[in-house]
């Protein structure tokens, strides 16, 4: 799971994050789950969940390009493509936020913690894109000092994943239950190697 040189590193963090979780140790078929068959409504709520989640990941594999013309047309495109990501990370905020209380006990601190996550992925886009805009395209030396300092700030996204929130969402029963009957859900339970179809 290298990344790509021309990717940067804090927009693939996420989805590197997410296909790690589905990686993780096959467990043997377990016996059914001891927790309540989730409601309906459990299922809904875990849908939406996971689409918000799975929705930034597949928002980062089209994101605009880098036009490598001249050092104006990489800093303008370079901007473009964080700031982008910053509205992506916001609109996954908003809509987590606006999911609502869970029907399932204990998940709602499961949607805190992504909250946080994608917070944090959102503030540290907003330093990047703050660097880059004090780039200075004129001059080659100031320009590639820029661009560093930038790469460095993106470069600690690679410390940022969803772990944590993806073990916790594990470890709750009746939510895991849920997501695993919520088609958008899917994406986290198959391998990385599965590519959903386009």
């Amino acid at each position: 799971m290298k990344i790509r040189s021309t990717s940067i590193a804090v927009l693939a963090a996420v989805p590197l994050a997410l296909a790690g979780c589905a990686a993780g140790p096959a467990p043997a078929p377990a016996p059914p789950p001891k927790a309540a068959a989730p409601s309906p409504e459990g299922v809904a709520w875990a849908g939406r969940m996971c689409g918000l989640v799975g929705g930034f990941a597949a928002s980062q594999q089209q994101l605009p390009g880098v036009d490598k013309t001249n050092t104006a047309t990489v800093k303008k495109t370079v901007i473009e493509r964080i700031d982008s990501a910053i509205r992506s990370a916001d609109d996954t905020i908003n809509g987590l936020r606006g999911l609502g209380p869970a029907p399932i006990a204990g998940a709602d601190a499961v949607n805190d913690g992504f909250q946080q996550g994608f917070t944090q992925v959102r503030d540290l886009l907003g330093a990047a894109a703050e660097k880059a805009k004090q780039v200075d395209p004129t001059n080659e030396k100031s320009f590639q000092e820029g661009m560093a300092a930038m790469q460095q700030e993106l470069q600690k996204g690679q410390q940022l994943d969803l772990k944590d929130e993806l073990a916790a969402l594990e470890q709750n029963e009746e939510l895991k239950a849920a997501s695993r009957q919520a088609p958008e859900c899917k994406q986290f339970f198959t391998s990385p190697q599965q590519q959903p179809p386009r």
